[in-house]
C-alpha cells in the first residue's frame, strides 16, 4: 500500500503551520469539552505564541518534533522529549530514559491512515513513555492504547476556556504496543 503522506522533522519555519493544525484539531476534537466561543477565538495566533513554538522546534531544543504532510500541506504533528519532572510518576523520578509525548495532533481527514501512529512513533521511539490526555477524550485514549499506553492513576485538573477539565496520565513500558 502506497502512503499518501510523508513525515519529516519539524523546523522553526513550520511553527505557523503546526499552530494552524493544532487550532483546527482543537476545534475538531474538543467541541464537546470547550465552549464554542473559546474554540472560535481563544486559541489565537499571537506573535509570542508563534515565537515560543519556533523555540520548541529549534535544533537545540530538548524535544523532537515531526510533522505529517499530505500533498504538501501540513495535516498533523507530534512532539516528545525527556519526561518533565512534574509530570513523571513518582516511581520514575530521575529516570533519564523516560520520554514524554508533549503533543500530538492529526486532522480528522487523516484518521485511519496510520499517519498519527507513524508521527508519534517517529518522535517517541519504542521506549518507556508517558503522556497526558483529557479524561473525556475517548478517541485519543483509544488511539494511545493502541500504542501501548494505559492509565497509571495520575490525574490533574486544568482550567481552559473557563472550564475545569480533568487530564489523566497514561504510561507504557518499552515495546508494549498492541497493534
Amino acid at each position: 500500500m502506497e502512503l499518501d503522506y510523508e513525515i519529516s522533522d519539524a523546523v522553526p519555519t513550520d511553527a505557523e503551520a503546526l499552530l494552524a493544525v493544532k487550532d483546527a484539531c482543537w476545534r475538531e476534537a474538543y467541541a464537546h469539552l470547550l465552549p464554542a466561543e473559546f474554540l472560535a477565538h481563544g486559541l489565537g495566533g499571537s506573535p509570542d505564541r508563534t515565537e515560543r513554538w519556533r523555540g520548541f522546534l529549534a535544533h537545540d531544543a530538548a524535544g523532537h518534533f515531526a510533522l505529517v504532510r499530505r500533498h504538501g500541506r501540513v495535516v498533523g504533528f507530534a512532539g516528545a522529549g525527556p519526561a518533565r519532572p512534574q509530570d513523571a510518576p513518582p516511581q520514575a523520578e530521575g529516570d533519564p530514559g523516560l520520554r514524554e509525548l508533549y503533543t500530538a495532533y492529526i486532522l480528522a481527514e487523516m484518521y485511519g491512515t496510520g499517519a498519527g501512529m507513524a508521527v508519534v512513533e517517529r518522535v517517541l521511539g519504542d521506549g518507556p513513555a508517558i503522556l497526558w490526555v483529557f479524561e473525556d477524550n475517548p478517541r485519543a485514549r483509544a488511539f494511545y492504547a493502541k500504542l501501548g499506553f494505559t492509565p497509571d492513576g495520575g490525574r490533574k485538573l486544568d482550567e481552559i476556556g473557563g472550564r475545569r477539565l480533568a487530564e489523566i496520565r497514561m504510561a507504557r513500558s518499552a515495546q508494549s504496543r498492541t497493534v
